[in-house]
C-alpha cells in the first residue's frame, strides 16, 4: 500500500455494538440487508453501511496514489449445523476524488458496500459478526475500526442497499487492449457521445492515477490513452470503465504489447549500455572533463601502483554514485506519475548557470594555476592537478554532469529500455553504463604500465594545462547560449556580470600574497556572486519559435497524426540546444544544402521539436517509441507501415540513404 496522502493518525478507533450503529469518530457504520429472508438459492444481500461526516471520504479497492481499501472478517454463531459463507465485497463504481498532486478512487459521504450470504439452512436463525477496518479521510487520514455482533433476525432493512448492488459493475465491455510502451490503449464501440470518461484498474501499480487519460475517437471506434506508471503489464488487464458517469462496465481483456524499434532484451540492453558509456566517452562534451583525469594520470606518473590504482577507482566509484543517482530520480518521478528523460537537469536554468560559472572557474584555475591554499584546496581541486582522493571523485561526479546531454550510439534504446522497466532492470542497466563510462580509467590505472609509456611529467604538463582550459570556456560558452535560449535578455547580462565578477576577483587574487586576504576575498567573491546570482530570473522561456525552430515547421502535439492523415511525408528532428550530439549533427547533416534541396524536392515536412525546456508533450512522444531523451529522428512517408528511427549519429551520406 503507498503511503496516505497527508497524515495517518497513528492508533486506531475501535467499537463495539449490539445496536443499530457504531460510531467511529468519523463514521457511523452499521449493517443491512436487502430483504427480510433468504432467497429460493438460499442467498442473500447484505451491507456494510458508512454514513461519512461531510467532505470525508474512504476508498475503493484500488486507492489510487494514497489510502487503503474496505476490509471485513466475517464470522457466524449457528445451531444445527448451519453452514453459512460470505462473499468477496462486492466493490460499487467509484469515483474520482482528486487531491492535487493526487488523484485517489473512492466514495465520499455514504456508501453501502454489498456482500452476499449463503445459508444451507434457511429455517434458523444465527448470530453474525463483522470485524470492520477502513481508512478515512479528509485533510488527514485516520485508520477506524468496528466490530458489529448482531442477530440476523435483527439486521435493518434498507432500500438504499438496491442502488449500491446496481452500482456494481456487471456487464463485460469487449475492448481491444494494447501497451505501447508506457501507454495502455483500449480500443472499443460505443454508440453514444462520450463526455466524461474514466478507467479504473484493479492494480494499484498499473496506471499512472494523476495523468489525464486522453480519448479520441476513430473511424469505427473510440481510442482511450492511459498513462502507465511502468510496463509491468502480464498477458491480460482487468477493472472498470466508467462512461458518462451512469455507464459502467467491467474491463478483462488480453493485452498486446507492441513497440517500435524498440524490442530488445535485457542482455542487450546491458551490453548496449556497456558500449554505449565505452563511446561516451568520446563525446565532445566529455573531452574537457576527461583531459583533466588524463592529465592527473600523467602527473602521478612516479607515485607507487597502489595510489594510481586508488585514484582510479576513487574516480570510477563518482561516476558509478552519478549514474545510480540519477537513474534514482528518474525513477522517483516515475513513481509520482512524472517521467524525466536523459538529461533533463539541463533543462533547468539554475543548474545550467551553476554549470557555466563552474566550467569558468576551472578554466580560470587551469590558465592562471590558481593556488587557494592548504585549508582550501579541495574548492579547486577539480580543476588542478590535485592529487586528493576528492578531487578524483568529484572529477568522475562532474564528468556524468557534464556528459548526461550527450547520447551515445546504442545508448538510447538501452537507457529508454530501461527506463520503462521495473527498478529491478532499471538499476542495472545504468549500472552498465556507467562501467563502460569508467571502464578505460579502470583499465588505465590498473594497469601502471601504460601510464609509465605515457611522457613523463615536466614543463611541457604546464603548456597542457593551460591549453585545456580553452575547452572549459568553450563549453561555459556553450552553457551561456543554452541558457539564453531557456531565459530572457536581463537573466543572460545577470550572468555574464557574475563572469565578469569571477574574472576581476581571479585577477586580485594572483596579485594579493597575503593568504588571509585570499581567504577574505573567497569569503566576499562567494557573497557577490550569491547576491549576483539571486538576481536572475531562472523561469524558462514558453515553448515556440526560437533558433533552433527558426525557419522550420514547430513541433506541436498530434503532428504526426495530422501529416498521415494528410498523405504527406515528414522529418522529425527531436533536439535541444544542451544537446551536443544534436548540434554536430545539425551543422554536419541537417542543415547542409544537399539535405536542405532533397527535403524541399522531395516534399518532406521538417519539423522540429525543441526540447531544450522541460515538455511532457515531447517526452511523451519519445516514450512512445522508446526512447528518453534527444536526438530523436523519425522519418516516414506514405507507404510506410511505420515510422523510421533514424541512427543518433548522422552524416550528410547517413541521412540521404535513410530518407531514399
Amino acid at each position: 500500500m503507498r503511503l496516505t496522502k497527508l497524515l495517518l493518525i497513528p492508533f486506531l478507533l475501535v467499537n463495539i455494538i449490539n445496536a443499530s450503529y457504531v460510531d467511529t469518530g468519523h463514521a457511523k457504520v452499521s449493517i443491512v440487508k436487502q430483504n427480510a429472508f433468504f432467497d429460493e438459492n438460499n442467498e442473500i444481500f447484505v451491507g456494510i453501511k458508512m454514513d461519512m461526516q461531510k467532505n470525508w471520504h474512504t476508498y475503493w479497492k484500488n486507492p489510487g496514489d494514497s489510502g487503503g481499501p474496505l476490509t471485513v472478517e466475517w464470522s457466524f454463531k449457528t445451531s444445527n449445523n448451519q453452514q453459512i459463507t460470505a462473499s468477496d465485497t462486492f466493490w460499487p463504481k467509484p469515483s474520482l476524488i482528486p487531491y492535487p498532486p493526487l488523484m485517489t478512487y473512492g466514495y465520499s459521504d455514504f456508501v453501502i458496500f454489498p456482500f452476499k450470504l449463503k445459508n444451507t439452512n434457511i429455517s434458523n436463525d444465527f448470530y453474525l459478526e463483522a470485524n470492520i477496518n477502513f481508512l478515512i479521510c479528509d485533510d488527514i487520514c485516520v485508520p477506524e475500526s468496528a466490530t458489529v455482533k448482531t442477530k440476523f433476525s435483527d439486521i435493518s432493512l434498507d432500500n438504499n442497499l438496491a442502488k449500491w448492488i446496481n452500482m456494481v459493475p456487471k456487464s463485460t465491455l469487449p475492448i481491444v487492449a494494447k501497451v505501447k510502451n508506457n501507454i495502455l490503449e483500449i480500443r472499443f464501440s460505443f454508440n453514444e457521445d462520450i463526455e466524461d470518461i474514466h478507467f479504473f484498474s484493479d492494480d494499484q501499480n498499473l496506471t499512472a492515477h494523476s495523468k489525464i487519460q486522453n480519448l479520441k475517437q476513430e473511424e469505427n471506434n473510440w481510442l482511450l490513452e492511459v498513462p502507465l506508471t511502468s510496463l509491468e503489464v502480464k498477458d491480460k488487464i482487468s477493472g472498470v470503465l466508467n462512461i458518462n458517469s451512469n455507464e459502467t462496465f467491467l474491463i478483462n481483456s488480453n493485452i498486446e504489447q507492441i513497440s517500435l524499434d524498440t524490442s530488445i532484451s535485457i542482455f542487450q540492453a546491458l551490453l548496449f549500455a556497456l558500449i554505449g558509456g565505452l563511446i561516451l566517452n568520446l563525446m565532445p562534451c566529455v573531452f574537457p572533463i576527461i583531459s583533466l583525469k588524463v592529465l592527473s594520470f600523467v602527473s602521478m606518473g612516479g607515485d607507487s601502483a597502489g595510489k594510481i590504482r586508488i585514484h582510479s577507482f576513487i574516480f570510477s566509484l563518482g561516476v558509478i554514485a552519478t549514474f545510480l543517482i540519477i537513474a534514482g530520480v528518474l525513477l522517483f518521478f516515475r513513481t509520482i506519475g512524472e517521467f524525466a528523460g536523459w538529461g533533463f537537469q539541463l533543462q533547468s536554468p539554475v543548474i545550467v548557470a551553476f554549470l557555466c560559472l563552474l566550467m569558468f572557474i576551472i578554466g580560470l584555475i587551469l590558465l592562471l594555476d590558481i593556488n587557494i591554499g592548504t585549508n582550501l584546496s579541495k574548492l579547486g581541486s577539480i580543476g588542478s592537478n590535485d592529487s586528493s582522493y576528492f578531487s578524483s571523485f568529484m572529477t568522475g561526479v562532474l564528468a556524468v554532469v557534464v556528459a548526461s546531454p550527450c547520447t551515445a550510439p546504442f545508448m538510447g534504446a538501452a537507457i529508454g529500455y530501461a527506463l520503462i522497466q521495473p527498478s529491478l532492470v532499471t538499476i542495472p542497466v545504468f549500472l552498465s553504463l556507467a562501467l563502460g563510462f569508467a571502464a578505460p580509467y579502470l583499465i588505465l590505472g590498473f594497469n601502471p604500465a601504460l601510464i609509465s609509456k605515457m611522457p613523463k611529467p615536466g614543463e611541457w604538463m604546464v603548456t597542457l594545462r593551460e591549453f585545456l582550459a580553452f575547452p572549459m570556456f568553450a563549453t561555459a560558452i556553450w552553457l551561456l547560449w543554452v541558457f539564453s535560449l531557456q531565459t530572457n535578455l536581463n537573466s543572460l547580462v545577470s550572468l555574464i556580470i557574475s563572469v565578469f565578477i569571477i574574472s576581476f576577483l581571479a585577477w586580485i587574487f594572483i596579485k594579493v600574497n597575503k593568504q588571509i586576504y585570499k581567504v577574505l576575498l573567497i569569503v566576499f567573491g562567494l557573497i557577490l556572486l550569491s547576491f549576483q546570482m539571486t538576481q536572475i530570473n531562472y523561469e524558462n522561456k514558453s515553448n515556440g519559435e526560437n533558433i533552433l525552430t527558426e525557419g522550420n515547421i514547430i513541433w506541436e502535439k498530434d503532428i504526426e497524426q495530422k501529416y498521415r492523415a494528410a498523405n504527406q511525408s515528414y522529418l522529425i528532428n527531436f533536439t535541444a540546444a544542451w544537446c551536443i550530439t544534436c548540434q554536430a549533427n545539425d551543422k554536419v547533416a541537417l542543415s547542409r544544402k544537399a539535405v536542405k534541396h532533397y527535403l524541399k524536392v522531395n516534399d518532406i515536412n521538417y519539423v522540429v521539436a525543441d526540447w531544450t525546456d522541460k515538455d511532457s508533450g515531447i517526452l511523451d512522444v519519445l516514450s512512445s517509441y522508446g526512447r528518453s531523451g534527444v536526438p530523436l529522428y523519425v522519418f516516414w512517408r506514405p507507404g510506410m507501415q511505420d515510422p523510421l528511427i533514424l541512427p543518433a549519429i548522422l552524416t550528410e551520406q547517413i541521412l540521404l540513404k535513410n530518407l531514399k
